[in-house]
């Protein structure tokens, strides 16, 4: 007798459970950019991250040190979790009679819905008044010259230059990667990064700058978008709760519901550790 999803506790859980987790793990770029603060297992839904000021009074000892007053003035940036989720509906008889993996393909499915959940959320911070503009603007062709004024942006606030990366929509990235191609640069050489992603969407490294493509980045109706040049510390992802799978039987339907979630959410922390590039989108 064939196994359905009715087993919810037997290998047919257990399989959409680690594809959706493996999918989620792998697909999610943008956690890999940015600084992680996990809030698993604390109260409340809001994380309070502290944001130190560069020290100001530093040179020649001649006597007595005094107060820098600038370290004083630490401020901190509220990051509010969200619940962010999806279902589905299996039934049985797709279950046993399809001859691929339908619990394998249902959870890599709900991983990677997820996992773009969490890349939009992140992304959609590029796009506010408050970030210096290093592109050329709306309607205009992004070149290498703008991710390198972006980087030369951040160098110039003497923003930490390990770890400086670029994501720009792959619209955006198709000239700056012609533009290697013609000048006989290489690009597309996986960087050392632990997730699939990663690899997969890394274009090249210019000025020291990693530069990824990711298509969570949004175009407006005038085929623009807003890509970046940022550090790490420049926006914080708070994680309350790691994907999650659950299933639910609904016997009438010969069927079982697969529930995906996850609580997560976004903020910048640093509008000077990040430059935006807002450039043309169509090809």
């Amino acid at each position: 007798m064939a196994l359905t999803l009715a087993d919810a506790n037997g290998h047919l859980f257990e399989n959409i459970t680690q594809a959706a987790q493996f999918t989620f793990n792998e697909n999610a770029l943008m956690r890999n950019l940015v600084t992680v603060y996990n809030m698993q297992g604390t109260p409340g839904m809001t994380a309070s991250v502290p944001v130190y000021p560069k020290a100001t009074a530093v040179g020649a000892i001649t006597g007595d040190l005094s107060d820098d007053s600038a370290l004083n003035s630490m401020t901190s940036v509220d990051i509010a979790a969200q619940e962010f989720g999806n279902m589905t509906t299996v039934l049985d008889i797709n279950a046993e009679s399809s001859p691929l993996s339908v619990a394998q393909d249902v959870g890599r499915v709900l991983g990677d819905g997820v996992a773009q959940a969490m890349d939009e959320v992140i992304v959609d911070l590029f796009n506010s008044g408050a970030i210096t503009e290093a592109g050329p603007g709306a309607g205009n062709e992004l070149t290498i010259e703008h991710i390198m004024k972006g980087v030369a942006t951040l160098r110039a606030a003497s923003v930490p230059m390990t770890g400086l990366v670029c994501v720009l929509h792959p619209k955006q990235a198709f000239n700056v990667k012609k533009t290697l191609l013609n000048a006989g640069g290489s690009f597309g050489a996986s960087p050392e990064l632990a997730n699939q992603a990663g690899r997969d969407y890394f274009i090249g490294r210019i000025a020291g700058c990693d530069i990824y493509e990711s298509a969570s980045v949004d175009v407006d109706g005038s085929d623009d978008a807003v890509g970046a040049v940022f550090h790490p510390q420049a926006i914080g992802l708070v994680m309350k709760r790691d994907l999650r799978i659950a299933t639910q039987r609904d016997e009438s339907a010969r069927a079982s519901e697969v529930v995906a979630s996850a609580a997560f959410g976004a903020a910048r922390l640093s509008n000077a550790k990040i430059a935006k590039l807002t450039s043309d989108a169509a090809l």
